[in-house]
């Protein structure tokens, strides 16, 4: 874990944009934009990152904050990489890296509190050379099904 976690913050550190697309059957679809920003200690083996969401769309609320998440990744006393997200809402949620699989970084989560309507949720990065991809999908009780419901490319900015 420790050499996936190296590269983790090597990729990531610096700030990414990017636009995505949101839908689920309990949401209206609607377009965004995304920034999110992961700095790295050169002592710890910990990743700070901060990510906003503002709608893109053909409605009064285009430009406005559709998301705001932060927290860190890290690697755990038991040796296993962690998500650890605070969100805007109140939603809090622990996820464990759960696959690695060519540039894929899949990250299942463990802990959801404060949102009593979420089941399930999953943070995927794909890591490549070229912009990076990032699909959320998740289950709730009105939606039980495991399905997508954001999607984004992200680029680096240099």
């Amino acid at each position: 874990m420790e050499q996936v976690f190296k590269l983790l913050k090597n990729t990531l550190a610096g700030t990414w944009r990017g636009e995505g697309f949101a839908k689920f059957p309990t949401i209206e679809p609607t377009g965004y934009t995304e920034e999110i920003t992961f700095k790295t200690d050169a002592d710890k083996q910990v990743i700070h990152y901060a990510q906003k969401a503002w709608y893109k769309n053909d409605t009064p609320d285009n430009s406005k904050l559709v998301f705001w998440d932060t927290g860190f990744i890290i690697v755990n006393k038991q040796g296993n990489i962690q998500w650890i997200s605070a969100q805007s809402g109140g939603r809090t949620e622990v996820y464990s890296l759960s696959g690695v699989s060519g540039g894929d970084y899949i990250f299942d989560s463990e802990q959801i509190a404060n949102d009593p309507k979420t089941i399930r949720s999953q943070r995927i990065f794909t890591i490549t050379n070229a912009p990076i991809a990032s699909p959320l999908p998740m289950s709730t009780h009105q939606s039980t099904a495991f399905q997508n419901h954001l999607a984004a490319s992200l680029k680096k900015n240099k």
